[in-house]
């Protein structure tokens, strides 16, 4: 069965914009996977991407001054007008993540649900992402490594983790330490920088564990 990545994106737009309403008091919190954001910050990066890609402001995407323009651009706005505006503009991207070519921005939703965990992790709550989407984004996370250490010439590898972990891990919510503590066929040493995506945690997390 397909995956639908833009009902995925929608249910956790949907999720974490409950979840900044029912913790308005905390926005002001830091968010210890990205320290120089807090979750407002977070909820202004989620909120112009939707807006960047419904307006076609995609140059330098998914890169730093992009990101941090999104981020520059909701400081000066409140919760209560972001998350309308995020509504707004989000069915654009999620109509497209639902089309034939979805599979061309299926970041989009790796980002929403590694941001989802982020801001829980924050507020103190567990990770609790869909049995679906980390099935998916297990998988995903999986095969694109397999082909990294194909197209570096490596000899293939196994890593046994949770769906959860790889897509932890991969993200940069995981420390080299954590990530070599994985099960795996061989010395991760050789691995680990084909493995992270956007770099390493220099830290623990301490994030509650997810099945």
């Amino acid at each position: 069965m397909t995956y639908d990545l833009g009902a995925s994106y929608r249910a956790a737009r949907e999720r974490l914009s409950a979840l900044v309403a029912a913790h308005g008091p905390a926005l002001d919190r830091t968010v210890p996977a990205t320290p120089d954001w807090t979750v407002h910050d977070v909820l202004a990066h989620v909120a112009g991407v939707a807006h960047d890609a419904a307006t076609g402001n995609m140059a330098g995407a998914p890169g730093d001054e992009w990101t941090a323009a999104q981020v520059a651009r909701g400081r000066g706005q409140s919760a209560d007008a972001l998350v309308p505006l995020w509504a707004q503009h989000a069915p654009t991207l999620e109509a497209l993540l639902s089309g034939p070519n979805g599979a061309m921005a299926s970041a989009a939703v790796m980002d929403i649900h590694c941001h989802e965990a982020d801001v829980r992790h924050a507020l103190g709550l567990a990770a609790e992402l869909p049995t679906e989407f980390l099935a998916w984004a297990g998988a995903a996370m999986r095969d694109r490594l397999a082909q990294q250490v194909a197209e570096a010439d490596l000899p293939p590898v196994s890593v046994q983790a949770s769906d959860f972990e790889w897509f932890r891990g991969r993200l940069g919510r995981r420390t080299a330490q954590e990530v070599s503590a994985y099960s795996w066929s061989a010395d991760p040493a050789a691995y680990l920088d084909l493995f992270f995506i956007f770099g390493r945690a220099t830290r623990p997390l301490g994030e509650a564990q997810q099945a």
